[in-house]
């Protein structure tokens, strides 16, 4: 799976209040692993598949990693020129591009609407490596208040190719290119309630839904929606014990 491509998902992040049982939901639900924490990182470590990285893992640092969640990170070939962007398409910078030594350059903007969205500029470290198999992260989803800000500044900030696939008040979604080739997409969420957060969701491909809804439970964490029977798989969210989210899917046979 490409995720050097400029648009494409390439690095996931998760912040979490309690490493511990963090660690433990996700090795007994995907068998991923971590690496050791770096003091020198406020504790960073990386979530590993089978020895293949596939996103970070952070404690919770009051005043430094902001609150609790998943970020997504879109692959970028100049995180500055983005920064500028950024700016020049309605948004603005939250973290300015930052050169993390022997890995490549980070930078964090927002859309017109607010939304917040990781760039990553590939140096030795390319990013995630799926293999599309269970436990892999397979499909990335965008969910906006603002579907039209958010649409436009992907295109011209992070050079997607938005494909429409519905266009309706009931359903509107985009994907970031032609869907034979697309990495990510982009929900229409306007009417899903005031409490409702914009923001990017992963989904992680497993085999048995069943086996996998019943071991997340055993784990601590808990069903928020779902299992749902819909043409591009069987899908799922679950929240682990300190309440973020994470997608679900066993794609379709063949």
């Amino acid at each position: 799976m490409e995720h050097t491509t400029p648009g494409h998902p390439c690095w996931l992040e998760l912040v979490t209040p309690d490493r511990d049982r963090t660690v433990a939901f996700y090795s007994g639900l995907f068998g991923w692993t971590t690496t050791e924490p770096v003091p020198e990182l406020g504790g960073y470590s990386q979530f590993q598949l089978e020895g293949r990285p596939l996103g970070g893992l952070m404690p919770e640092v009051p005043g430094m990693t902001g609150a609790p969640g998943w970020t997504v990170y879109l692959a970028t070939r100049d995180a500055e020129a983005l920064a500028t962007k950024a700016e020049k398409a309605g948004g603005s910078v939250v973290v300015a591009p930052m050169a993390l030594p022997d890995l490549g350059t980070m930078v964090v903007v927002a859309d017109a609407s607010g939304m917040e969205h990781g760039g990553w500029q590939a140096g030795p470290f390319a990013g995630l490596d799926s293999q599309e198999r269970p436990g892999d992260p397979i499909w990335f989803e965008a969910y906006s208040r603002d579907f039209t800000a958010t649409h436009d500044f992907l295109r011209d900030v992070f050079d997607w190719t938005p494909h429409l696939t519905g266009d309706t008040d009931e359903f509107r979604y985009a994907t970031s290119d032609v869907p034979e080739t697309a990495k990510a997409g982009l929900m229409d969420a306007s009417g899903w309630g005031e409490d409702f957060a914009p923001g990017w969701a992963s989904y992680i491909k497993v085999d048995d839904m069943d086996a996998t809804l019943t071991r997340v439970a055993e784990l601590g964490g808990s069903v928020t929606q779902g299992p749902d029977d819909t043409p591009f798989g069987l899908l799922a969210e679950v929240a682990d014990p300190t309440g973020q989210r994470v997608k679900i899917m066993v794609p379709p046979a063949g």
